[in-house]
């Protein structure tokens, strides 16, 4: 069973602890052990058995899921939210003082979690236009320059879906987001969690009008900050980045701050507002378990 220690301070998402060490394979077993049951069926008992954890979970794992899958619509929301609630529920939360609680109690906290505020660059030097932004256009057939555009980038898209490689949605998507009028973000906001991430849409997002509020952990040197904030500021379509602050420290880490990430967020947000909350952090190991439930109890 992977133990994960106690040598060092731990502070903010963290697993039960397991008498004197935190375990992420006690946590994994109870989990699966409550997702299978959320939905009428009975683990294997070899669940509890299972050695080598790291590698035996796959099959435990997967009757899970196909649980779900062959369960009841009603009966799959009524067990996510009750795997959700488990998790909330188990996973702990340590401040920086060594107070520990449950996760969803670390959330409700209202009154012991630092308080951010904010660093706002670029925004509104011009408004939306098509023409700032170029073409919605998709780069194909490298080797030949070919870049697919309007009607024949729908035309293409539409061919795969037909052989099959391509979903529907994926067409209908593609066919609304031709007409760039419909791409001004300007009245939206996106919070990306995991904003410095390579997969992330931030550069688009800004080119697009949206004010985006940016998580990213703390970074002495500021390059990925300094990145981020050169986008924001020459953004063709004048969108607004917004940054966390903490004792004049651009960035907050979604693991030991997400209480104040999720405040911070809520105070940011003008009322009535739409608001588009994206997962992209990820860490290696047992840190990226962490790092999605903290992203999880934010949203």
């Amino acid at each position: 069973m992977a133990s994960l220690g106690t040598k060092k301070a731990e502070f903010g998402v963290q697993f039960p602890l397991v008498g004197s060490k935190r375990s992420s394979s006690s946590f994994g077993i109870q989990l699966l052990d409550v997702a299978t049951r959320a939905v009428g069926r009975e683990p294997a008992p070899s669940l509890f058995d299972t050695k080598k954890w790291r590698f035996g979970y796959v099959p435990h794992m997967v009757s899970a899921v196909l649980g779900f899958v062959k369960a009841a619509p009603c009966e799959v929301e009524k067990g996510s939210l009750e795997v959700l609630d488990y998790v909330y529920n188990t996973m702990r939360f340590v401040d920086h003082n060594g107070v520990e609680k449950s996760l969803k109690e670390a959330m409700e906290d209202d009154k012991n979690c630092p308080k951010l505020t904010s660093k706002l660059v670029g925004g509104k030097k011009a408004p939306y236009s098509p023409d700032n932004v170029g073409c919605y256009y998709a780069p194909y057939l490298k080797e030949t320059d070919k870049c697919y555009k309007g009607q024949e980038l729908i035309d293409l898209v539409g061919s795969w879906s037909v052989l099959g490689t391509m979903d529907k949605s994926c067409v209908d998507a593609v066919t609304f987001y031709s007409d760039l009028k419909t791409l001004d973000l300007g009245d939206k906001y996106f919070v990306m969690l995991g904003a410095s991430s390579e997969m992330g849409p931030l550069e688009y997002l800004l080119n697009f009008g949206a004010t985006v509020l940016a998580i990213a952990r703390p970074d002495k040197s500021k390059p990925k900050w300094l990145a981020m904030f050169k986008k924001a500021a020459f953004s063709k379509g004048g969108g607004t980045l917004i940054a966390p602050l903490l004792n004049d420290v651009v960035g907050a880490d979604l693991i030991t701050q997400c209480p104040s990430i999720a405040r911070w967020i809520c105070d940011t947000v003008p009322e009535g507002k739409e608001i588009i909350i994206c997962s992209y952090a990820y860490m290696d190991g047992e840190k990226f378990v962490r790092v999605s439930a903290a992203m999880d109890a934010i949203i």
